[in-house]
């Protein structure tokens, strides 16, 4: 995480360099992973609130630790609260529902506001109406989730197979990249053209690459390496 640092100083450096000028400035944006349902990672812990607090402070004092340079980035952030809620209401199940009602009764507005935000209130919140229940909320959001788990959103076809979103966590955290399908035999993740699935890409104002994955439908071919 520190490298971000790092590499703000290095674009600053590159900056003012390139200008001749030392009013170059670069900005931070960085925010706690929150994981989301449909991914590899719907069965990822998120880290607890505190976690990511002394993350950012540590980034924040290493982005400072060269006076000179520090001075010039700014940096945006979401501090570890809001984005542990944004986890609950991510992953959270028919349940969660009976949290935000209380949250709304209590006089929760606007939220996403961070004037408006209020922490204790969910959690509060979360101890009356998930606890009885036998849940909690660090069980919609600080675990992580094993692959027999039924998850609440299952019941819904995103055209991705689950089995194949969970090898890819399993490939995530063994650090391997997914390979692209288009060079590639076919991983069988659901949503090849092949299988029916209409895949909409907006306009780029050039030719695009095929689709279809090696092994399925037309062979490719890439006018950028034709003779």
């Amino acid at each position: 995480m520190l490298q971000i640092a790092h590499m703000s100083h290095d674009v600053i450096r590159a900056g003012r360099e390139a200008s001749g000028r030392k009013d170059i400035r670069a900005t931070i944006s960085i925010g706690a992973f929150v994981p989301k349902l449909h991914t590899p990672f719907q069965w990822a812990a998120q880290e607890h609130p505190d976690v990511v607090d002394e993350r950012l402070r540590k980034l924040r004092a290493e982005v400072h630790s060269d006076r000179r340079i520090g001075r010039n980035v700014g940096m945006r952030y979401h501090d570890g609260k809001p984005s542990l809620i944004e986890g609950l209401l991510s992953r959270g199940d028919r349940r969660v529902g009976r949290v935000i009602e209380r949250v709304w009764r209590a006089g929760g507005r606007f939220d996403g506001w961070s004037e408006h935000f209020c922490y204790d209130r969910w959690v509060d919140a979360c101890a009356a109406e998930l606890e009885p229940l036998g849940v909690s909320l660090e069980w919609f959001t600080t675990r992580e989730r094993e692959h027999p788990e039924v998850l609440p959103w299952d019941h819904l076809d995103s055209g991705l197979d689950k089995q194949w979103l969970w090898d890819d966590w399993a490939d995530a955290l063994d650090g391997r990249e997914q390979d692209d399908c288009r060079w590639v035999p076919c991983f069988d993740c659901g949503v090849c053209p092949s299988m029916g699935t209409d895949i909409q890409v907006g306009p780029s104002g050039r030719q695009l690459l095929p689709i279809d994955p090696v092994g399925q439908g037309t062979p490719v071919h890439n006018p950028a390496f034709s003779g």
